[in-house]
């Protein structure tokens, strides 16, 4: 759930079009409240409070995180030009982990009060929700079943250089291609890992009487950021950024800097707005 919201907030700042992300980050607490009220039909004072913590979410945001971001765009800058290692890429995702936290830390106490509120049948509302995500997603890859691990890796590496402003070359994919065999994509064990987690939330919630939920329900939260499965092949993937950055021609590098430019012109109109 709040891997999402950490989603959400990445498009305005990285977003190609400074207006455009003007737009959408003035209206982030307004996408963030309706992506919440796809899970259950709740009342009036319930929306209400989902509307004022997403407000309050937006403004912390803009005060405190959006400077992290450009710093951390920053740091991505200066990984042309230079010689670099799978460890100065780890630092970059280190960084950008701990702003993943920094969101995770301010909703998880506004999810947990909510929570208290939830009628019997707003929590099978959620456990419906749930069940039906987790169905599109095995449908979803029923699928891609035919779809080699190593070309998806392949596949999203080329969509994040293109939105960077770079097209690789045959060679560059090439290298790809063979560092990709080392990661196993087992998506398969992701999605029985998200239900897992989803099955015991939903047992969490049907007793939320109990006196100790608001302690068992802030730890289950706190676990999505230690769930392992979500990490595998990270190092395989560091190292693609590595071979990927330093492979960079002239021409490219260019434009990846260029892009950069782009990103960090408008976080700065967003966080003077």
């Amino acid at each position: 759930m709040k891997r999402v919201i950490c989603i959400l907030f990445l498009i305005p700042a990285i977003s190609g079009c400074s207006f455009a992300g003007k737009i959408w980050y003035e209206r982030l607490d307004l996408y963030l409240a309706n992506y919440f009220f796809k899970y259950a039909e709740f009342s009036p004072d319930q929306k209400e409070y989902i509307r004022s913590t997403t407000k309050q979410y937006q403004q912390w945001n803009k005060k405190s995180e959006l400077p992290k971001y450009k710093n951390l765009i920053l740091e991505i800058s200066q990984l042309t030009g230079r010689k670099i290692s799978t460890e100065d890429v780890k630092r970059i995702f280190d960084k950008g982990e701990l702003l993943f936290q920094g969101s995770n830390n301010f909703f998880t106490p506004h999810i947990v009060s909510f929570c208290k509120t939830l009628s019997d049948k707003q929590v099978e509302e959620i456990n419906s929700f749930f069940e039906d995500r987790i169905n599109n997603w095995r449908e979803s890859e029923k699928e891609k079943k035919n779809v080699n691990p190593d070309e998806r890796v392949t596949s999203g590496t080329k969509q994040l250089a293109r939105f960077l402003g770079v097209k690789l070359n045959q060679s560059q994919i090439k290298e790809i291609e063979k560092l990709a065999k080392n990661i196993d994509s087992n998506n398969k064990s992701s999605i029985d890992s998200q239900d897992k987690w989803n099955k015991t939330f939903i047992t969490i919630l049907r007793d939320r009487q109990n006196n100790d939920f608001k302690n068992y329900a802030r730890n289950h939260l706190n676990s999505l950021l230690t769930r392992e499965v979500e990490r595998k092949g990270e190092a395989t993937y560091h190292q693609i950024i590595v071979v990927t950055i330093s492979s960079l021609d002239q021409k490219q590098e260019i434009k990846f800097q260029r892009r950069l430019n782009l990103i960090l012109r408008s976080i700065d109109k967003l966080i003077e707005s």
